[in-house]
């Protein structure tokens, strides 16, 4: 299966393709509560450095943070992370907090964590508990995560989740240590009683640009394939990033209801325990962030002309007489502004890059279990 031969994806002939800058716009706070975390992984894109300095935000910048971006972005969806998100004490009451100012509420979690947690968050406070597992061959993930027992906590925690009522999400970030088998995952996510599973492409931020290797654009087209003609589970909605995508597709992604770049309309800031405000997760290494929040509640932009604002909002030459920036809406400027990633990441006018944060679920197929407004 090729990457054009996505014809399930295709709508009656005739029917036109919606403009990408006419797309439903997904308002996500990304809030990371901890920069504490008891693990070290290989494809962490926080990084160690952050995960040293033991940050935890505190309650009353939490609430400053949840009240500024409501108010001036109308985000409605919180995803909530660390670091590991459980260490920091007041996890409990920041979901207080999220959901009376109406917030839906994800925590994504490694999975170390005791019943404690549950208790303290019942699953009516929250949209879904998210768990991260790198692969259903315990000693690929244990290598990934240079931790021997995190497979079989994971594991557990992703059962116990589930008899408590949580809706359960799984995520796998793939590269080229995990990818060979990472579709096993399907029928072990579905026995685990998951709803849902995401896999996600490797971005080279933070640890995962030392220690792992992402597949290439067109490793990643045939990874993207592969899942489309998985026959699946019924039990699981499977979900991917169509990262790389021929030219000629872009229509296709674009009727599946492609955005276009997120962090170009500040739709998903990142939101460090110090303050630091990223607009994406590709941006994150070295002292690029946008804005910071400050303790009175103001956000300040970064003075540094080097800031990730002016990626986004610059133009990248090749789109220039190109007819095909409606369905693409000028690919993902960070694969341009990166030195990290060689040229054969970034559009030529054949492959595109689209954002590495917008994900599909394969075969437009959900089970009616996991029908829910939250990506």
């Amino acid at each position: 299966m090729t990457s054009t031969d996505l014809t399930l994806t295709q709508r009656p002939e005739g029917q036109s393709t919606t403009p990408i800058y006419t797309q439903p716009r997904e308002k996500f706070l990304y809030l990371y509560v901890t920069n504490r975390c008891g693990l070290r992984c290989r494809h962490c894109y926080v990084g160690s450095e952050r995960l040293d300095g033991e940050d935890d935000l505190t309650l009353d910048r939490a609430e400053r943070i949840l009240d500024y971006f409501k108010v001036t972005g109308g985000h409605d969806k919180l995803y909530i992370l660390g670091g590991e998100p459980t260490i920091n004490p007041n996890l409990p009451a920041m979901v207080q907090l999220a959901r009376e100012r109406g917030y839906s509420v994800t925590i994504s979690s490694n999975g170390d964590f005791a019943d404690s947690v549950f208790d303290a968050i019942p699953p009516t406070e929250l949209a879904s508990f998210n768990f991260s597992l790198e692969s259903a061959n315990p000693a690929i993930h244990r290598k990934i995560r240079g931790n021997p027992h995190n497979f079989d906590r994971v594991t557990d925690r992703i059962r116990v989740a589930r008899e408590r009522g949580y809706q359960v999400r799984l995520m796998c970030t793939v590269s080229q240590t995990n990818a060979a088998a990472a579709l096993d995952l399907i029928p072990l996510a579905a026995d685990l009683g998951a709803h849902t599973l995401s896999f996600h492409n490797l971005g080279l931020t933070g640890n995962a640009g030392r220690f792992l290797k992402p597949l290439t654009p067109p490793e990643w087209m045939a990874f993207c394939a592969a899942i489309e003609a998985h026959p699946g589970d019924p039990r699981l909605a499977v979900y991917y990033p169509p990262t790389f995508v021929k030219i000629a597709d872009q229509a296709i992604w674009a009727r599946r209801g492609y955005p276009g770049c997120p962090a170009r309309s500040f739709d998903r800031p990142h939101v460090y325990p110090d303050g630091t405000v990223y607009a994406c997760p590709l941006l994150m290494d070295g002292p690029r962030h946008y804005a910071r929040f400050l303790p009175s509640g103001r956000l300040e932009i970064n003075p540094d002309p080097a800031n990730e604002m002016n990626t986004y909002l610059t133009a990248d030459p090749i789109c220039t007489g190109c007819s095909a920036v409606g369905t693409c809406g000028g690919g993902c400027p960070a694969y341009a502004g990166m030195a990290a990633y060689d040229d054969a990441y970034r559009c030529d006018r054949d492959i595109t890059p689209l954002c590495v944060l917008w994900t599909t679920h394969a075969g437009q197929q959900r089970p009616a279990e996991s029908l829910h407004a939250f990506r």
